[in-house]
């Protein structure tokens, strides 16, 4: 079966560069299925047509680690994310928020204070 390997292939499959890897015909691929899965079975093999690398084929372990390093990060920052918030989310700091929420722009001068004292004994 034809195949060309430019460099060895790198233990870590998601650093694993598409130039590096093993490569295979699409016809070869065709015609020798069974041996063409045998072999990415244990690597990433790139598929070939008009002698351009166009495929990949990993087995499914590859897979889930190539996916498995990418959500990772993302998963380190919504634990990150989660507990910025539970520590935000204090009964204290609820009402902090409540009262900053509550309070008035406009400082209470004797007048204002007043005149909401007249409105609510117009009532």
């Amino acid at each position: 079966m034809p195949m060309t390997r430019p460099q060895p292939i790198s233990s870590s499959v998601a650093s694993t560069a598409v130039a590096d890897m093993a490569d295979i015909s699409a016809t070869t691929l065709k015609n020798k299925f069974s041996e063409v899965v045998r072999l990415a079975s244990r690597e990433p093999l790139a598929i070939t047509r008009h002698k351009r690398r166009e495929f990949v084929i990993l087995s499914t372990e590859h897979y889930e680690e190539i996916q498995q390093s990418r959500l990772a990060p993302l998963q380190n920052l919504t634990d990150e994310f989660d507990q910025m918030v539970a520590q935000m989310n204090t009964p204290e700091d609820r009402a902090a928020r409540a009262s900053f929420f509550n309070s008035s722009a406009v400082k209470a001068t004797p007048a204002l204070t007043k005149s909401k004292q007249q409105r609510a004994n117009a009532d």
